[in-house]
């Protein structure tokens, strides 16, 4: 008789399950410390370390309180790529032109 392994699911974090109570929608520090059993100063820790992961973040005055959410990423249109505006055209690094340095010594001395 084989027995199948099964992996068991890793429990999320309270970073992970920040950042989907952002992802929903518009949530309060309040609301996020009162559903993580948190202190408001932690939950205001846990929206920092999500935006410090490189999640853009927007905050909205909602009734007197603050409400949080993730940014979605703006999609760039064609035309702005082809102009050069946006990603960068070409991997290859620019060529850094050097002039050469003039001096003035026999200017200098007398």
């Amino acid at each position: 008789m084989s027995k199948s392994k099964e992996t068991p699911a890793k429990p999320q974090t309270k970073k992970s399950i920040v950042l989907e109570m952002l992802t929903v929608g518009g949530v309060s520090v309040a609301a996020i410390a009162d559903a993580l059993s948190i202190s408001k100063q932690a939950a205001y820790s846990l929206i920092g370390d999500v935006k410090r992961s490189g999640v853009a973040i927007t905050g909205v005055m909602k009734d007197g309180a603050m409400t949080y959410s993730v940014v979605p990423p703006k999609k760039t249109k064609a035309k702005t790529l082809a102009f050069g505006k946006g990603a960068s055209v070409s991997a290859a690094p620019s060529a850094v032109s050097a002039s050469p340095a003039t001096t003035n010594s026999s200017a200098s001395q007398s």
